[in-house]
């Protein structure tokens, strides 16, 4: 028996076939399907499609599949399911792949990767909110949310140093932290860079840190949580993700299957 997963994706690529595409038959369900040959369901660029389900809508999964069809010269086409639309026109729509924008400054989502520092540890920060991370100054690096390419790739100019934006991230009202986003590459920041930092001992117990000494140990890290130390996740910044491809990844359209049908919107 089919997932409902791969049922609303078999009813678009059903619905694509009507409208002139081509699709394999039969597909991979586990990759993207590429279609081609037809009219775009939401007047969207003339491009081959590439269909995708999203098996869960997190910033995460949306901005995955759209960058992976635009790196492929595709128009980025991700099935939802009617409980998940509002929140995947959440993160596609404007701010395209923001969590919102004040005063001409970026606010970020973040996704699900710890921030490994250079002494093998991961940072942290003790707080009882989400810590959220946000620019400090208005940047040139929104090429992508005009549906511009990124200009050093697509156009070949060079970068400069406003293109890499300088992040914040705050927390119960307070800077954390404050950081260039290229520190946040391999091989990471330097300890000192956040308040606390932690790391599983020999002992197999979380130890956490503060710039000068060992502040506490637990069990696992629920319990460190529990004393309110909460892993810091690495900010979603649109150009690290999608690299190629602007206009096509900005074009995405979402799909949903309803009673009456698929119904096609791009956000």
């Amino acid at each position: 028996m089919n997932s409902p997963e791969i049922s609303r994706l078999a009813a678009v690529l059903a619905d694509l076939r009507d409208r002139g595409y081509r699709c394999p038959d039969p597909v991979d369900v586990e990759a993207p399907v590429v279609a081609t040959g037809g009219d775009h369901p939401a007047d969207g660029p003339d491009a081959p499609l590439s269909v995708e389900r999203v098996r869960e809508v997190t910033p995460l999964s949306l901005v995955s599949g759209l960058a992976d069809a635009a790196h492929a010269g595709h128009a980025p086409v991700l099935v939802v399911d009617e409980w998940g639309v509002e929140d995947a026109r959440a993160v596609l729509g404007e701010p395209f792949l923001l969590r919102g924008r004040r005063d001409g400054r970026r606010r970020l989502y973040s996704i699900p990767d710890r921030i490994a520092l250079t002494d093998g540890r991961y940072a942290c920060v003790r707080t009882d909110a989400n810590p959220q991370w946000r620019e400090e100054s208005v940047t040139t690096a929104t090429a992508l949310e005009a549906g511009r390419a990124e200009p050093s790739i697509e156009d070949g100019r060079d970068r400069t140093g406003t293109d890499e934006p300088r992040l914040v991230l705050k927390a119960d009202g307070t800077v954390q932290a404050a950081l260039a986003a290229d520190a946040l590459t391999c091989p990471g920041p330097d300890p000192d860079a956040f308040p606390y930092r932690y790391g599983r001992g020999a002992d197999k117990r979380i130890h956490v840190f503060d710039r000068d000494r060992e502040v506490g140990r637990y069990a696992g890290i629920a319990a460190m949580k529990g004393n309110a130390y909460r892993p810091v996740s690495l900010p979603l910044l649109p150009e690290h993700h999608v690299k190629t491809g602007g206009r096509l990844a900005r074009s995405v359209t979402v799909a949903v299957v309803t009673a009456d049908g698929v119904e096609y919107e791009r956000p």
